[in-house]
């Protein structure tokens, strides 16, 4: 009984991270179809706190998607709903090949996604790019509901936010 749920616990949770993450970046759609494959150093479960780590280069890939961590812990309520994915790393970073065929990456020290908030948050020295266009910050957060991002370096780096944009990206070119 305890290994099945274990079993159930870090299904769900794989399915989760993949969707969380994927849903930030208008995923391809065909990715959600696909496999999920975690490969990491170590993988634990700890069935009281409804949390799964997977700790040690950490590779996670669905589909076109792929995200690369120190660690990334998922962490459900005890209604078995989701309530965070946090991914560590120097750096944590997430590629994928969009339904427009062109690739979108991020990059940063931590990348978390609240579904409760509808937040993907990518923080410490965060950049976020596709193609030549690219947005940079210590710290990125993008609403799935409202489709809005926000950059912001608090008091790092003068507090200034960098962003480049490339006409011919933005016409669709």
């Amino acid at each position: 009984m305890i290994r099945a749920r274990a079993m159930n616990l870090i299904k769900l949770s794989l399915t989760l991270l993949c969707c969380a993450v994927s849903a930030a970046c208008f995923a391809k759609s065909d990715d959600y179809q696909q496999p999920i494959n975690v490969v990491s150093a170590e993988q634990l479960a700890d069935l009281k706190a409804n949390k799964v780590i997977f700790a040690g280069d950490v590779v996670a890939t669905q589909g076109t998607m792929e995200i690369k961590a120190e660690k990334i812990e998922i962490t459900r309520g005890d209604d078995n709903k989701l309530e965070s994915i946090i991914a560590y790393g120097q750096p944590v970073t997430f590629k994928q090949i969009l339904d427009n065929g062109k690739p979108i990456h991020t990059r940063s020290a931590t990348l978390s996604y609240l579904p409760k908030q509808s937040l993907v948050v990518l923080s410490g020295k965060a950049t976020i790019w596709q193609n030549e266009s690219s947005m940079s910050g210590e710290r990125i957060e993008y609403n799935i509901v409202t489709q809005k991002m926000r950059a912001d370096n608090a008091s790092r780096q003068g507090g200034r936010v960098s962003s480049t944009f490339v006409p011919a990206e933005l016409s669709g070119e």
